[in-house]
């Protein structure tokens, strides 16, 4: 039976986690925006703002990967 560890969080993760937040709120809104239009939107701004959720979905997911570095980082150094 395995244990699981959690790393105690440090400054590092705190602000990364403040970024993901940040990142993910962003994400939000804009699908949310996306979703609910009240009108009829031109093509090329309805692409626009598809361009700009796809943007901010990779930023999230970076940002949600810079956490899970870090926190595996965190892990092998308890270890040893």
């Amino acid at each position: 039976m395995t244990l699981h560890i959690t790393p105690p969080l440090d400054d590092e993760a705190y602000r990364l986690f403040a970024i993901y937040e940040a990142s993910s709120a962003k994400e939000t809104a804009a699908t949310y925006r996306l979703l609910n239009l009240n009108h009829r939107l031109p093509h090329r701004e309805y692409m626009t703002l598809l361009g700009d959720l796809r943007s901010m979905r990779m930023e999230c997911n970076e940002q949600r990967l810079a956490i899970e570095a870090h926190r595996t980082k965190m892990l092998e150094q308890t270890k040893h």
